[in-house]
């Protein structure tokens, strides 16, 4: 593979902690590793993952502009 390589990590306690910013401890693990590919040809399945997130973006657009900007520091004084 060429390019930046993207090396696989152990996570050796904390893995569900990390994703509401919790520590954790992990050790890297050189044997897998994986690359970002992007083609110049889209296939069908690639059109269509693209189109999906298209319409999922302009969803959250439209979502963030319908609930408003919240004002924090208003609601924790």
């Amino acid at each position: 593979m060429k390019g930046p390589l993207f090396y696989a990590k152990i996570l050796l306690f904390g893995e569900y902690g990390i994703i509401k910013d919790a520590k954790g401890l992990s050790i890297p693990y050189n044997f897998y590793k994986g690359a970002l590919k992007i083609s110049n040809t889209k296939t069908d399945s690639a059109k269509a993952s693209n189109q999906k997130l298209t319409e999922f973006a302009d969803y959250l657009e439209n979502f963030r502009q319908q609930i408003g900007v919240f004002q924090l520091r208003g609601i924790s004084s």
